[in-house]
């Protein structure tokens, strides 16, 4: 493919996901990530603070270290998001009304970082950290299934690109906020806080009329 080809069908693809995201359903959706995005993204540094300043009396109760716990909560974590994964990939997702497989496993994993936040013991921490990466490749198949069904299948690859470099760009602004704000208040607030907005705004999109109608018109292939 030539230069000017590849120009072309990059700009080709810009122009299906403009059109896409003015439509408000696929503009709601694509909002709800970049939401999931900013609650997020600062879990990354908020947490070894978390582990180390919240959860410090319980895992040293368990006579464990600081380094420990945090191998084994990356561990459960690692185990969430394997099963969340053969899960879908076993049943499938939803056939009707995948929306909801979007928003009620993203409603579940802000109230699971809420709790994770809050935590003051390693069980309920594990649990917490189990359950929300568990959510995420539920949600995001059956969000990637909606998307396909409204993007034309010779430019899928680079409309989700795209599409994914949008959601993305909160990833830097949250992070820098977020660890932050973490490092000179209580982490395990941070977190809680960031995973309030996050439930709020799901719970909040399970009654957003215009969201809840994106399935209803998509491509043919």
């Amino acid at each position: 493919m030539s230069p000017t080809s590849s120009i072309l069908s990059v700009l080709a693809a810009y122009r299906i996901l403009l059109a896409q995201t003015l439509r408000p359903p696929l503009l709601w959706l694509l909002s709800a990530f970049v939401i999931a995005n900013m609650a997020g993204a600062p879990a990354g540094v908020i947490v070894p603070l978390l582990i180390k300043f919240n959860l410090a009396a319980d895992w040293a109760a368990h006579d464990l270290t600081f380094e420990t716990t945090l191998a084994l909560l990356g561990v459960v974590s690692g185990i969430g998001g394997v099963l969340g994964g053969l899960l879908v990939s076993t049943w499938g997702g939803l056939k009707r009304d995948r929306v909801y497989g979007v928003l009620v496993p993203m409603l579940a994993a802000g109230i699971v970082q809420v709790i994770y936040g809050l935590s003051p013991l390693m069980l309920i921490s594990a649990v917490a950290a189990f359950i929300g990466a568990a959510m995420g490749p539920i949600l995001n198949a059956h969000s990637q299934s909606i998307w396909q069904s409204h993007t034309p299948r010779e430019l899928q690859g680079r409309v989700f690109s795209i599409r994914r470099l949008i959601a993305w760009t909160i990833l830097p602004v949250s992070t820098a906020i977020g660890d932050t704000l973490a490092g000179l208040f209580d982490p395990g607030y941070m977190l809680a806080v960031l995973g309030t907005i996050y439930a709020l705004f799901s719970a909040a999109q399970l009654f957003n009329p215009y969201l809840l109608r994106v399935e209803e018109s998509g491509v043919r292939h």
